[in-house]
């Protein structure tokens, strides 16, 4: 299965999520303590659109609102882009600091899996990932170095799951979220 192929499935399953959210929901608790929905949706648009910039090799600024009036719109929008760029010729050999470009299609794809089982979690929606998808984002994320994620703060620590667990509880208890 192709990654790009992969994120792209992993995109349209959270643009499904995102448009059940409503505005009603955004002051609701997600299970990032940090943020509410609303938080979390900007961050996730917000990381969507900064790939096509990271590429060009622009310093990306998304603090200004990634949601606006219509998150499902804005998430399309900065999806399109986003895949776009992905898409051009040579852009997973290209360097963006000392990565390359595939390694941060993998962080890219994590990031929406993850989020999209966060909101769906905070909007009582289902937040099973389909198999295919979340099998390939527990076998990335088991290959990186959880430690010095966990240091930086962007996993907490793992939560326990059965080895023969669904792909999606593996996923997300390996990030440290209780399925």
């Amino acid at each position: 299965m192709e990654l790009l192929d992969v994120l792209e499935r992993s995109y349209a399953h959270s643009e499904r999520v995102i448009a059940r959210v409503s505005s009603d929901d955004f002051d609701r608790p997600t299970p990032c303590p940090e943020w509410n929905v609303r938080a979390l949706l900007d961050h996730y648009i917000g990381a969507v659109a900064m790939f096509p910039g990271m590429l060009r090799g622009e310093q990306p600024d998304v603090s200004g609102d990634n949601v606006g009036s219509d998150p499902t719109a804005s998430f399309r929008a900065a999806v399109a882009e986003n895949l776009e760029a992905w898409r051009a010729p040579g852009a997973l050999d290209t360097p963006v600091g000392a990565m390359p470009g595939v390694k941060l299609v993998e962080l890219n794809l994590c990031d929406a899996l993850v989020h999209t089982w966060d909101l769906a979690t905070a909007t009582d929606q289902d937040p099973t990932l389909p198999e295919d998808l979340a099998e390939v984002g527990f076998a990335l994320v088991s290959a990186w170095p959880l430690d010095a994620s966990r240091s930086m703060g962007a996993f907490g620590p793992e939560v326990p799951v059965a080895a023969d667990a669904p792909a999606t509880d593996r996923l997300v208890g390996l990030v440290g979220r209780q399925p």
